[in-house]
């Protein structure tokens, strides 16, 4: 389903979202950063979930006897959280890893479900996905205990977490409506249901909700962005197009999609930068006034997990499989 909703309805993974964790300097002090990204790379038949640290691989979380992905990165204080999915060999198990080590799974097996999306404070492990019942359930996990945000009536996913406070903001949708959650209840619908749209990448500055996604014209994949309930940002819809994840910083909102092919970000509503003329733009993280994206580029005859800063390549991870979530963290 994570395909799905990334590769073909529009958006994980993260979760699609990307952050960024900050240390105090000293000024005039350089502020080195290290770059983490999740994902997964293929091992023979089977996905292996992965996590790379300054374009090298750090942690290989699965062994490779059953698929797996993963989906979202988050470090804090040091320790490295992943969620994604590993197949049982039937179903997949919602997961997530602290560091190299599986912390816990979400789900027991018997539905398939995925971790889409994972943020961590105070101690607590925040992460959203989907669990099939009779339908898919949009699902929030604080730590283990499982919340549905949907009633399993239509196909519905959460795909990005953003922690505020004491406030959990959610976005996914449910059917094809796309929606905002705040804790366990329904916030706000973006859309009226009327075209597919899926909420995929939240981001929250003081009492404002950032929402990227996409909305159907009837004819193409439009991609937007929302501050709170009202669109501040649409493609044009001459040409699919998805907006994966959105970071706002000093009054600049930067998403990271993709239109017609071609992997961009976008500030404030103007094309910033493109990427790739065939590729995906998935995570976007700004530091320091440096604007680093995590996405895909196709070489014709696969795809190629790349890392930008600023527009330019930095570097190339895995040549097999997909890169989903990149988190930036200072170093001490």
């Amino acid at each position: 389903m994570r395909k799905a909703f990334f590769m073909v309805a529009a958006a994980a993974a993260m979760l699609a979202t990307g952050f960024t964790a900050c240390k105090s300097h000293s000024p005039g002090q350089p502020k080195e950063v290290d770059v983490y990204v999740a994902g997964y790379a293929k091992s023979g038949v089977k996905d292996v979930a992965k996590v790379w640290k300054n374009g090298k691989e750090l942690y290989e979380l699965t062994d490779g006897s059953n698929s797996a992905a993963a989906n979202s990165v988050f470090v804090v204080g040091g320790d490295v959280y992943t969620a994604g999915y590993e197949s049982n060999g039937a179903n997949n198990v919602a997961k997530v890893w602290k560091n190299d080590k599986e912390l816990y799974e979400l789900t027991d097996g018997s539905n398939s479900a995925e971790a889409i999306s994972v943020f961590v404070v105070g101690g607590d492990v925040y992460t959203v996905g989907y669990e099939l019942g009779s339908e898919y359930v949009a699902k929030m996990w604080k730590n283990k205990s499982a919340t549905d945000l949907t009633d399993g009536s239509k196909y519905s996913g959460a795909n990005s977490v953003f922690v505020a406070g004491s406030n959990v903001y959610t976005v996914g949708h449910d059917g094809n409506i796309a929606k905002v959650w705040k804790n366990d209840k329904e916030l706000y619908e973006l859309t009226d249901g009327s075209n597919s749209a899926e909420a995929i990448s939240v981001f929250v500055v003081g009492e404002d909700v950032y929402t990227a996604g996409y909305e159907s014209d009837g004819t193409n994949a439009v991609a937007k962005v929302w501050k709170n309930k009202k669109e501040i940002f649409h493609t044009d819809g001459s040409k699919d197009a998805y907006a994966y994840s959105v970071y706002v910083v000093g009054g600049y909102v930067y998403v990271a999609g993709d239109e017609g092919g071609a992997a961009k970000v976008w500030r404030n509503g103007e094309d910033l930068y493109e990427l790739a003329d065939n590729g995906i733009a998935k995570s976007i993280v700004v530091h320091n006034g440096d604007v680093y994206v995590i996405g895909n580029e196709s070489d014709g005859t696969k795809f190629v997990n790349k890392v930008w800063k600023n527009g330019k390549e930095l570097y190339k991870l895995a040549n097999m499989g997909f890169a989903w979530s990149i988190f930036i963290a200072e170093r001490k």
